[in-house]
């Protein structure tokens, strides 16, 4: 008897819905999808639990007849391909037949549409892959599709499901992308009974990414219109100056697509070449048309990623239009024509990188593009300097502003803290109060600390009660602290330590039951995204209690009049949406640590490199320091000093313990 059987059609089913619906997020994306190609101009999406329990899906498009609708629900059932030249030329976003028998397979599937021409509508139900029910209904022009209870007959892939709320992030993410995509249909995503995103009917993609993404981050857009070698690139880019921490705000979209390619982001990353901060990225949104024969979206079981089959081009011409967008940047605001060729210029004293050189075509300016003989893979170029004009932001601050100086002592009374004042301005130190009993700290041999052992009292060598006796010789690489203590060198990391002293004034002021707040002279009206504006919501709170004051201001935009004490005062947008990105990547925080959780993003935040320290700033940090339950880390478990003794010393050099003569 033969060992090689054909597999059911519910057990191929099944299977396939492993590879095309990995979570609730996937159901969205392919059910919206095919509202799209199906010709929609509204689409309402409707979730409860993340999808677990729940998904909806509404449009207005051309419907189905019942004939149709019966088709839909078998495997490799399409309207968008007939043959094998087909495949190559893929111009609509569905075209596999995958994804209705996928998610019928492994949920309760019930589907209503109906054609303008019919008068009534047909309904098909299925539970787990099983056809139970077809009948007419009456219903709306378009299709109605409900998704229940996913996963109900795969019990081990359900357990592999994340939180609720960490699902509800990735259908908003799916909706957002498809809403970015196509500013010609409006579309609707309530949340377990709560709107979560509403974009009507934009004019264009300016307008729809400003509804979507914030009109703060709209203002910092550059547009983008470029043409090469069949590739044509449009859309916007930030400015230099404006960035967040992750690439999360690259969004690309390819023939209307959205998609990823490695060598799209590569091309985004030269162009933004010595503009800005390693570990920074400009908010991105383009449009690449290619094609379709030129491009293979056909490599990915969720159609996530494509291919370009001249993919070295793809990220040359990629890099030439961003490039162009930033060189109009420079010549718009005012550069001089010697300045756009990349000489250098008086202005500020600074210069960054240029873009591609360009030269004349029939379409205009265009960059100089080795079209015909592209190397094997792209690598950094070494361009020629060009000059920022004055309203731009220097290279590699990303629009940051500066570590502020170390506050006073944590332990001085409340009254005399005036907020904003150095160490060196009060009119003298305070008597020195016991730090609180701890208990001690255990940093492994071989953990971050880089060699540090030993615990309590003598953590890195160090003795709590020795810090603020530290000898300060000087600064290395403008980073480190460098000290003399009784038992040998002494390393600290003045962000570390910074952020430490940052944290623990504000868990104080938790304990205490009230934050100090540092009014702004000018409230920050900050306008966020739909995701980063419903996350700030949750988050209310929690910020108050630091001493943030932040007040909804209506739609997606907050007042921002107060920050907590020694907070920086300056671009607290920017240091908001980085707060807000941080959080996002931490997953859900629960209310019993969410609190603490933001403190230690916000003081993360709050304190960045400073080019040098002065010796009252380096005194008062050390003094803080020392008064500090934990002077040995980080919030985030980095080492705060390191300590190097003299035997160790002694060693390196020859000498005999006592550190008096050499060995005979």
């Amino acid at each position: 008897m033969s060992k090689i059987r054909i597999l059911p059609g519910d057990v191929a089913n099944r299977i396939a819905a492993g590879e095309v619906i990995e979570r609730p997020a996937s159901v969205v994306k392919e059910l919206v999808e095919n509202a799209i190609d199906a010709g929609a101009g509204r689409i309402r999406i409707q979730t409860t639990q993340g999808g677990r329990r729940l998904i909806q899906v509404i449009d207005d498009g051309s419907g189905m007849d019942r004939e149709d609708a019966l088709l839909c629900i078998e495997a490799h059932a399409t309207s968008k391909i007939r043959d094998s030249a087909d495949v190559g030329q893929i111009r609509t976003l569905g075209f596999r037949g995958e994804a209705l028998p996928s998610i019928s397979a492994v949920s309760h599937f019930l589907l209503q549409t109906r054609r303008a021409e019919d008068d009534i509508g047909t309904e098909v139900l299925m539970e787990a892959g099983t056809l139970r029910d077809v009948r007419d209904c009456g219903c709306a022009v378009g299709t109605h599709i409900r998704v229940s209870h996913l996963f109900a007959n795969m019990p081990a892939r359900r357990k592999f499901m994340r939180g609720a709320h960490t699902e509800d992030a990735h259908n908003h993410e799916t909706i957002l992308l498809q809403a970015l995509a196509h500013p010609e249909i409006a579309f609707e995503y309530l949340a377990n009974g709560r709107e979560a995103l509403r974009a009507g009917v934009g004019k264009d993609a300016r307008e729809r990414i400003g509804m979507l993404m914030g009109r703060d981050v709209m203002n910092e857009m550059l547009p983008v219109a470029y043409e090469e070698a069949g590739f044509r690139v449009h859309g916007f880019v930030a400015r230099p100056g404006f960035t967040r921490s992750n690439r999360r705000e690259q969004r690309v979209f390819i023939n209307g697509r959205p998609a990823t390619a490695q060598v799209v982001f590569f091309g985004i990353k030269e162009a933004y070449h010595g503009l800005v901060m390693k570990g920074r990225f400009a908010p991105t949104v383009l449009f690449i048309e290619v094609a379709p024969e030129r491009v293979d979206v056909n490599i990915h079981p969720a159609k996530r990623e494509v291919r370009f089959r001249e993919a070295r081009l793809a990220g040359q011409v990629v890099t030439a239009a961003v490039s162009r967008a930033l060189r109009g940047m420079v010549t718009l605001s005012g550069a001089t024509e010697a300045e756009a060729s990349g000489e250098p210029s008086a202005a500020e004293g600074r210069v960054v990188p240029a873009a591609r050189p360009f030269r004349h075509s029939g379409g205009g300016l265009q960059p100089q593009l080795p079209i015909g003989d592209i190397p094997a893979a792209p690598a950094p170029v070494e361009d020629p300097p060009v000059p920022v004009a004055p309203s731009a932001t220097p290279p590699g601050t990303s629009g940051v502003p500066p570590a502020p100086a170390p506050a006073v002592s944590l332990d001085r009374p409340r009254e005399s803290d005036p907020g904003l004042s150095s160490p060196s301005a009060s009119a003298g130190p305070a008597p020195p109060v016991p730090p609180p009993p701890m208990p001690p700290p255990v940093v492994s041999g071989g953990g971050a600390a880089g060699g540090l052992s030993g615990a309590g009292e003598h953590v890195a060598g160090t003795p709590r009660g020795e810090i603020a006796s530290l000898r300060v010789l000087g600064s290395l690489s403008e980073q480190y602290i460098v000290a003399a203590g009784t038992r040998g060198l002494v390393l600290i990391d003045q962000v570390a330590a910074h952020q430490r002293v940052v944290f623990e004034r504000m868990l104080r002021a938790l304990d205490q039951g009230e934050a100090l707040r540092q009014p702004l002279l000018m409230p920050a009206t900050v306008d966020l995204g739909s995701d980063d504006a419903r996350r700030l919501k949750e988050h209310l709170d929690d910020f108050g209690r630091l001493g943030f004051s932040i007040d909804p201001f209506g739609g997606n935009t907050f007042l921002v009049s107060a920050v907590p004490a020694r907070f920086p005062a300056e671009n607290v947008a920017a240091l908001l949406r980085d707060i807000l990105d941080d959080l996002r990547e931490r997953g859900r925080v629960t209310p019993a640590t969410s609190e603490i959780r933001l403190a230690e993003v916000a003081c993360r935040h709050a304190v960045r490199p400073k080019d040098t320290l002065s010796d009252a700033e380096i005194r008062g940090l050390i003094e803080d320091l020392s008064k500090v339950e934990m002077p040995y880390t980080c919030p985030n478990g980095r080492p705060v000093m390191i300590h190097l003794p003299f035997s160790e010393i002694n060693k390196r050099f020859g000498r005999k313990e006592t550190g008096k003569d050499y060995p005979e």
